[in-house]
């Protein structure tokens, strides 16, 4: 019931909206469009994706590449772009088909960028010519245009425009970030005509109180409603505090090692996010929101602490935080407020203490 890892078998997914979320991934390749699958990080996008994949991944062929290693990092080498899981036989591959598999995977090393571009474009072209179904998944997709110097991006394109039998999967725990990817800007579209976005998101109250109470059914309502609010209805979270408590754990000890757990993981999410940004501003930017009401805080009292701060203009500070809304570290309930969407992020902001040595302004 409490599994800490993505799962794959339908019935081990929980959630009516992630259980549909399938059914709208499988309707969107039935009909060729691209799929953006978007919500925060740990709601359980992966787990959608995996039991789409166990479930009618017969049917059709595919790639999955899971890119979360390139979190953080502002440059990601082509030669690590290989992918995790396929169903791909080898049998029905011809000679130069079988070739450029080899070099996707790795098994050949490619001579240089050219020739593992050009890999990639030949062997899709020889799947679309079967005519049976193929999907290309990119698991943290708004790390790709950071492939150097492979043109991730034109290949979409590629695929959009020449491939109809060939579709792609694209999820991201940054949804802005990915949507940056998909609509670059106003006068310059997606490579894609339409995408099904599909959204995952944190369970709700009665939602997160329904899984706990399935695995522990004997524990006290009101211990399992205060992991739910503590967690912030956070699917990963509340699996881990389960666990815990199958562990033998109480209650407290269970909740304070889980949230101790969920620190440690925004923590590192914010060092992945200053790699990028390098800029110890947006700390400040959001200790400001952690620190205030949870009804929310303004963007002018927020500009006024940051300036104060820095030094920085209205302008630049408005720009990082439509970089933290982005990247989901902070969102806008309503417009003009800022808050922090988790429990365990705003405790991880208030303690962080990052490394900013020779920081550079974004």
């Amino acid at each position: 019931m409490f599994s800490t890892r993505p799962v794959r078998k339908e019935e081990e997914l929980f959630g009516r909206k992630h259980r549909e979320a399938v059914g709208r991934i499988y309707n969107a390749i039935q009909d060729g469009d691209f799929v953006a699958v978007l919500g925060p990080r740990r709601v359980g996008k992966t787990s959608v994706i995996n039991v789409f994949l166990n479930k009618y991944g017969s049917e059709f062929y595919y790639l999955y590449y899971d890119l979360a290693f390139g979190m953080g990092r502002e440059a990601i080498s082509y030669l690590e772009l290989t992918p995790v899981r396929t169903n791909i036989p080898t049998k029905v591959l011809d000679y130069s088909a079988s070739l450029n598999f080899g070099i996707l995977r790795m098994d050949i090393r490619p001579r240089g960028i050219v020739e593992f571009q050009n890999a990639f474009i030949g062997l899709l072209r020889f799947l679309n010519r079967t005519g049976k179904q193929t999907v290309i998944v990119f698991d943290e997709a708004q790390v790709l245009p950071r492939f150097t110097p492979l043109n991730m991006l034109g290949i979409l394109q590629t695929i959009s425009d020449s491939f109809e039998n060939v579709t792609v999967i694209l999820s991201g725990s940054m949804p802005g970030l990915l949507e940056r990817v998909i609509n670059p800007s106003g006068e310059r579209p997606f490579f894609a005509r339409y995408v099904e976005r599909v959204n995952i998101t944190r369970w709700s109250t009665e939602e997160g109180l329904e899984y706990l109470k399935r695995g522990l059914p004997s524990v006290e309502l009101e211990e399992l409603k205060e992991a739910v609010i503590e967690l912030s209805g956070v699917p990963g979270f509340l699996a881990y505090y389960g666990k815990l408590r199958t562990r033998g754990l109480f209650h407290s000890e269970a909740l304070e090692e889980t949230v101790k757990y969920a620190i440690r993981l925004w923590t590192l999410d914010l060092q992945n996010f200053l790699r990028i940004y390098r800029s110890p501003r947006y700390i400040v930017a959001l200790q400001r929101v952690a620190k205030g009401p949870s009804t929310g805080v303004t963007t002018e009292e927020i500009i006024a602490e940051v300036k104060a701060t820095t030094g920085l203009s209205g302008v630049r500070i408005k720009n990082m935080l439509r970089n933290l809304v982005d990247a989901g570290l902070l969102v806008k309930p309503r417009r003009g407020l800022y808050v922090i969407p988790e429990r365990p992020l705003r405790k991880a902001v208030l303690s962080f203490k990052g490394n900013f040595s020779n920081p550079r302004t974004f």
